[in-house]
């Protein structure tokens, strides 16, 4: 049994991957951070995990000393630790952007702050499995993906590698209000969500030049991406609408056996019918389907922004760094209807 660490562990991000950590054969949660309920025990705050009742969190990240870390936290805090974590020979995988872009300069011009661990963005490992999984399993520090980019990755990057497109990519996303994180603001409270859907992120969303980057990385070039994310009145779960030229002689149906190919030996990634959000709820599978407009193929993809987008992927990765099964502790269902 490995030893698992969880900072930032009363978050939404956090919280899931107790959840999901509950069910892992393999690991198990040893430490747990937080800095808002320093000195508290998990099963006071959250008594439906059994499994980790006895942890109790700590304020800091200083005496973390496990297997692997798992970090859910806000910009700019996980550059501040993982230098030491790596150092103890801890692992690590981020949740968090700080180690998604390899370049200082871009990540200071995206999230308006410095960069202050510039030395390991080169190696985090860009922590997508389906499509950079023997990567990760060499890797010691793991850059889990946001949620946008996992789902718009996963529908277009096969796609792009295969020269099934060209031309501008458009991309309508929307996404439940647990995506933005559990403090409070103005935009996502719930009298301010509930009976409406808000466009946001213009004119450029910072998730854009990690999605361009990736997929120069994984798929060879990155076209040019108009990306429109919106807030809709659910809690959790990412629904995108993508539309691009496809090469001549390209149809849906053509672009739906590229994929079902391509993931064929994928436990999480299934291609079939325009999918309906509450099929990845809670899970770690994300749903992709081709139809056809007038006979132009249009992409699209669900899945959890809290599981394959944030806390699921990310002890899938733990499972590919282990060289275990990667789909251990994940196998349960969604919640269907």
């Amino acid at each position: 049994m490995a030893s698992a660490a969880i900072v930032g562990a009363t978050g939404y991000l956090g919280t899931e991957l107790l959840r999901v950590l509950s069910y892992h054969p393999h690991l198990t949660v040893t430490q747990a951070v937080s800095s808002s309920h320093p000195g508290e025990s998990l099963g006071d705050l959250s008594p439906h995990l059994e499994r980790f009742r006895d942890v109790d969190l700590v304020g800091h990240t200083s005496a973390v000393d496990t297997d692997v870390a798992f970090l859910a936290q806000p910009p700019g805090q996980a550059m501040q630790v993982v230098p030491k974590l790596l150092e103890r020979g801890v692992k690590v995988v981020d949740l968090g952007p700080d180690y998604r872009l390899r370049s200082g300069e871009e990540y200071a011009r995206v999230y308006g702050q410095p960069h202050a661990d510039p030395s390991h963005l080169g190696e985090a490992v860009y922590g997508l499995p389906e499509l950079n999984g023997e990567a990760v399993k060499r890797a010691r520090l793991v850059a889990n993906p946001g949620c946008y980019p996992t789902a718009m990755l996963l529908a277009l990057a096969p796609l792009v590698a295969d020269g099934a497109t060209h031309g501008p990519v458009y991309v309508d996303a929307k996404s439940g209000s647990s995506g933005a994180g559990a403090g409070l603001s103005t935009t996502s409270h719930h009298p301010e969500a509930a009976l409406t859907v808000t466009p946001y992120g213009s004119p450029t969303h910072r998730h854009v030049p990690e999605m361009e980057q990736a997929l120069r990385q994984i798929a060879g070039s990155s076209p040019p991406l108009v990306f429109v994310p919106h807030l809709v009145p659910i809690v959790r779960g990412i629904l995108c609408s993508i539309y691009a030229a496809p090469r001549s002689g390209d149809t849906a149906a053509s672009w739906s056996e590229l994929l079902a190919q391509r993931y064929a030996a994928s436990p999480f990634v299934h291609v079939g019918p325009v999918p309906k959000l509450p099929w990845a709820t809670g899970t770690n599978r994300c749903y992709l389907s081709v139809q056809s407009a007038e006979g132009a193929p249009v992409l699209f993809s669900a899945i959890d922004n809290l599981g394959k987008g944030g806390a699921s992927q990310a002890v899938q990765n733990a499972n590919l760094m282990f060289g275990w099964d990667e789909s251990a502790g994940l196998a349960h269902p969604g919640f269907g209807v």
